[in-house]
């Protein structure tokens, strides 16, 4: 029986930093001497980088290349057998002289790279498939900078620390930045399976990888090669331990026990430590999933560390406690309950462990957008939309009610909306740009000139009425190119680094990605409930636990109940939202005069939206103490 550690918080110091920034330029280099870790000079561009010590970047040069790598190499044996994480940069080097930019599409795992080709005199930029390490970049007069934090891209000369008020009122009003766009206006992001290419006052970009492409046609795949889901899984899982010795988060779902099982079995039959598994113990018996986490760690043999939420996020509730979070990091934090997972992940390396394993990515690959329904209806497959709704009344407990809801939603608005499209595609699309402007609170934007850049932007917050490929690869590929998700990936990544781990979610590996894709959508349901790809064998290796039928475990009462009870004193902590009114984002006036938070919940637009406007105003706030620290030298 495994052991639920009870071994006091510990702070790390991490074992890696992400505060290195290059500079480029084809005019004389104005960036001090002193400042640079390395130089290197060409006959027309000049290529640094600071702060190079004590980050994670690897550094490999020819006589025509110079290749920065940061992150993990997750397929670095694959490609040179035998090799190691210290091998990733020279790895990249020996493939470009024999695939030119083509290599990035052999690369796997949470990278960036940044290369200067002295022949060309270009700066070639790229990000792994999906948007897992972070990679920004800023223009200053004849220099480009480029780095993983955008707060020390602001610190350098000439690059404004002016946050983009008109992406942080789209975040407000639930649309959105674009995805290149940060919480600083200078600062611009790498976009996910990317190469940005860099030159004289010029910068060009392509994508590397997108199976969701219009042009791309899908080959389906059929009942019996369903077979081959264990290997894909056990390798994306496999490519994973190249960071170290694994620990897990476990929760009672279906994703994480899948991914614990294959991690468990793959570190067994290589003689290594199983995971630790790492579970969070939420106090709502709704959301109680403790007699499967512990269940399930018993049964495979893991140590496992339980930690109630009581417990992690101490005294001043969870939502002081992530503010605080947030305001430290480059980005506003994301996901409200990392305060509490990390504390979790800072006993996993008290004990050792170099990174943490998750089954993020599961609720997008392996199971059915409801938006399937649409191409049903189309088809005339109402046998097909019954079996979908059957499956998610018993994964999900979806009532009747909610079922005719769902198909509104999802199929019978969505092609109304195209067959109006087919009709009058100019007047319908002039009035579904109406409808989602009239969305927008009239408290969200007060400033004239930031309400109308918001509207000259609105089009790129309309999805196409009438999708080439129908609407479930429309919304399929939204999972890699979604704003809120790429933010959230990137996140994880920020999460590991200040306690010195790496976070490596099997899911999002971009071969089982375009493996699983592959698989119709009635394969997905095929036991009539969701996720069946991994329930098909999980019940049998872990018997006892009701797997064969578990469904997804609601929690969003969780966070409302948050929300309702330290919201209060988190407004009157911050004393009013005075940065988003000084920056015209949102009229603070009108919030602070609702008082009770029920009556902010109903009038502002939720919990969510609550959540979003103190995360803005406590990260705004720190910049304009001045008080975020920054690594390199400017």
């Amino acid at each position: 029986m495994p052991t639920v550690a009870e071994r006091p918080p510990v702070r790390t110091a991490t074992t890696w930093h992400a505060k290195w920034v290059v500079g480029f330029g084809h005019e004389p280099a104005d960036w001090p001497a002193a400042t640079s870790s390395r130089r290197w000079t060409g006959r027309q561009t000049w290529f640094a980088v600071s702060g190079l010590e004590d980050s994670d970047v690897r550094v490999a040069e020819s006589s025509r290349y110079v290749v920065l790598f940061t992150g993990v190499l997750t397929n670095a044996s694959e490609l040179r057998p035998g090799a190691s994480q210290a091998d990733a940069a020279a790895i990249v080097l020996d493939r470009l002289a024999l695939r030119g930019s083509d290599v990035f599409s052999d690369l796997r795992g949470p990278f960036g790279l940044v290369v200067w080709d002295r022949d060309t005199g270009r700066l070639i930029v790229a990000r792994d498939h999906v948007g897992l390490q972070p990679l920004y970049y800023a223009r200053t007069g004849a220099r480009w900078l480029v780095s993983p934090s955008p707060d020390d891209l602001v610190a350098q000369p000439g690059v404004s620390r002016d946050a983009d008020a008109v992406a942080l009122a789209e975040w407000l009003c639930g649309w959105f930045p674009a995805v290149e766009d940060t919480a600083y206006r200078d600062v611009k992001r790498v976009l996910p399976g990317a190469v940005l290419t860099l030159g004289r006052g010029t910068a060009s970009l392509r994508r590397y990888w997108d199976p969701f492409a219009e042009d791309v046609e899908v080959t389906w795949l059929r009942e019996e090669d369903l077979d081959h889901f264990d290997d894909v899984l056990r390798r994306a899982v496999a490519r994973s331990f190249e960071g170290g010795a694994p620990s897990i988060f476990l929760s009672g779902g279906l994703d994480s026990i899948a991914v614990a099982v294959a991690a468990t079995d793959l570190a067994r039959a290589r003689g290594q430590e199983p995971p630790l598994a790492l579970s969070l113990i939420f106090p709502d018996k709704v959301a109680d999933e403790s007699d499967v986490q512990v269940g399930v760690a018993r049964q495979l043999g893991l140590e496992q560390v339980c930690l109630p939420m009581k417990d992690a996020v101490g005294p001043r509730g969870l939502l002081a406690e992530a503010l605080e979070m947030s305001a430290g990091w480059p980005q506003p934090m994301w996901n409200i309950w990392s305060p509490a997972y990390m504390q979790l992940a800072t006993r996993a390396a008290a004990g050792g462990r170099q990174l943490i394993l998750t089954g993020r990515g599961g609720d997008e690959w392996v199971t059915v957008t409801p938006y399937v329904m649409a191409d049903q209806l189309r088809r005339g497959d109402l046998a097909g939309m019954w079996r979908l709704l059957a499956a998610r009344h018993r994964s999900e407990n979806l009532n009747w009610r909610g079922a005719a809801r769902l198909v509104w939603m999802a199929a019978c608005r969505p092609l109304g909306s195209a067959m109006a499209d087919a009709v009058a595609p100019r007047a319908w699309h002039r009035r579904r740009r109406r409808r989602l402007l009239s969305e927008r609170p009239d408290w969200v934007a007060p400033d004239p000139a930031i309400r109308k850049a918001m509207d000259e932007r609105i089009e790129a917050f309309i999805l196409p009425a009438r999708p080439a490929g129908g609407f479930y690869q429309r919304e399929v590929g939204l999972a890699l190119r979604h704003p809120a998700v790429i933010h959230d990936l990137e996140e994880t990544q920020e999460f590991g680094r200040r306690v010195g781990l790496r976070m490596l979610h099997p899911f999002w590996d971009a071969d089982f990605i375009a493996w699983v894709h592959r698989v119709p959508p009635a394969l997905l349901i095929r036991d009539g409930r969701s996720k069946y790809l991994l329930r098909r064998k999980l019940a049998r290796r872990l018997p006892g636990l009701g797997l064969e039928h578990r469904g997804k475990v609601p929690a969003g009462h969780v966070f409302r109940g948050l929300m309702g009870r330290e919201t209060a004193a988190a407004l009157t902590r911050l004393g009013g939202l005075r940065e988003l009114a000084r920056l015209g984002v949102a009229e603070a006036a009108d919030i602070e005069s609702q008082g009770h938070p029920q009556d902010l919940r109903r009038q502002w637009g939720g919990s969510g939206r609550i959540w979003t406007l103190l995360n803005l105003e406590t990260w705004l706030r720190q910049r304009a103490h001045g008080a975020v620290e920054t690594g390199a030298t400017s």
